[in-house]
């Protein structure tokens, strides 16, 4: 070994040792954040120093995450990950998907059929039981309508064969109403989602309402008598999973029947007038907008429909809600996730004419509080 390779082997590991030190020193001189306006989610506290905590090993993944969270230059780091993935060629195989036209999906939910069956057992035997007619509906992935756009190795999606599953086990008194064929077969399917969200926009919900109006019978509004004002900014869920923060945001739009409704939900007092919480817009996460986002119960009330319709469902119900609520006279929209009371006791209440259960496909498979449904 030479002078000069030695030279430069102890310059390396100089160099090595002052960027440890930097970086430690960084840690724990910068302030730090409780919050990640990018990832929309509180990053992790310091850990309290507890002797059951480091017997037990919580500690050191406490400390761990704490001091993930709180990396110096975390974000850059994260976006320089996820566009080294996708340049070797694995970012098909992460959490979320950079399609070919630059919008974020999810990727696919796998196919567990004892999860499958055991969900419809749940549903079916509701069904059987409750004093009106029950209807289910299963939002297909964005991946899965948008095949087309999804990049090599990505895949596969089968919504296809969990939606064709779940209608053949529903049974005589639990209706199903298909989404995936007129969501694929729609002018622009790419119109029906975010771009950098997972839910459906404003326009996939109002064709989901149709269909499942058009399917009762019933009159629904056409998409030209809402008047629709832009939102710009909006960068969803799938954004803040994604770490490719070069993408630009897109427009969330409020599509508004004009109708006058009155909306209260379980966890906030009052009365709120209208079906938009436009104060959600000045927060990180716009989605909200939409019926205050998430509560285990939403009550709306309106003046131009007709009947009672309960709604049991995941976050699409939000936006989804807002176009519903043309059609009843009141509108119950229940969340298992946060609702801890029996839905049966419910509907024995009160007199539905109808129950709705509204779940994406990747949270009917993933969700096991539809178990407590009873």
């Amino acid at each position: 070994m030479t002078a000069m390779t030695k030279r430069s082997d102890k310059c390396i590991v100089l160099l090595f040792c002052l960027t440890l030190g930097l970086m430690l020193l960084l840690f724990l001189l910068l302030p730090k954040r409780s919050w990640s306006g990018r990832e929309k989610r509180f990053l992790a506290p310091a850990p309290e120093l507890r002797l059951a905590d480091v017997l037990s090993g919580r500690f050191a993944e406490d400390a761990e995450s704490y001091a993930a969270d709180h990396l110096p230059g975390r974000d850059a780091l994260v976006g320089l990950q996820a566009r080294f993935l996708l340049l070797t060629g694995r970012q098909s195989t992460r959490e979320v998907i950079l399609c070919r036209d630059g919008r974020l999906v999810e990727a696919p939910v796998p196919f567990d059929e004892a999860v499958l069956a055991g969900n419809m057992e749940v549903l079916r035997a509701f069904a059987e039981a409750a004093p009106c007619p029950v209807d289910l509906m299963l939002v297909p992935s964005a991946g899965a309508v948008l095949s087309e756009q999804l990049p090599p190795l990505a895949g596969p999606y089968e919504d296809a064969a969990i939606l064709s599953a779940a209608a053949s086990l529903a049974g005589d008194k639990l209706g199903t109403v298909d989404l995936l064929g007129p969501f694929a077969g729609a002018e622009d399917p790419g119109s029906l989602y975010y771009r950098t969200d997972h839910h459906w926009s404003s326009r996939g919900a109002w064709l989901a309402c149709e269909t499942y109006l058009s399917s009762l019978g019933r009159q629904v509004l056409p998409a030209e008598a809402y008047a629709r004002r832009e939102i710009p900014g909006f960068l969803g869920s799938t954004y803040a999973r994604g770490g490719f923060w070069d993408l630009p945001g897109e427009s969330l739009e409020l599509w508004d029947s004009g109708g006058l409704f009155l909306a209260e939900n379980a966890e906030t007092p009052g009365v709120h007038a209208g079906l938009f919480y436009e104060e959600r817009l000045a927060e990180d996460d716009k989605y909200p907008v939409f019926l205050d986002g998430n509560h285990s119960l939403v009550r709306v009330r309106g003046e131009s429909g007709k009947g009672r319709l309960l709604v049991i469902r995941d976050s699409f119900g939000s936006s989804l809600g807002c176009f519903l609520a043309d059609s009843w006279e009141e509108l119950v929209l229940v969340d298992l996730r946060y609702y801890r009371q029996s839905v049966s006791e419910l509907l024995a209440a009160e007199d539905y004419d109808r129950v709705l259960i509204l779940y994406s496909v990747g949270n009917f498979m993933s969700d096991s509080n539809i178990r407590n449904l009873d």
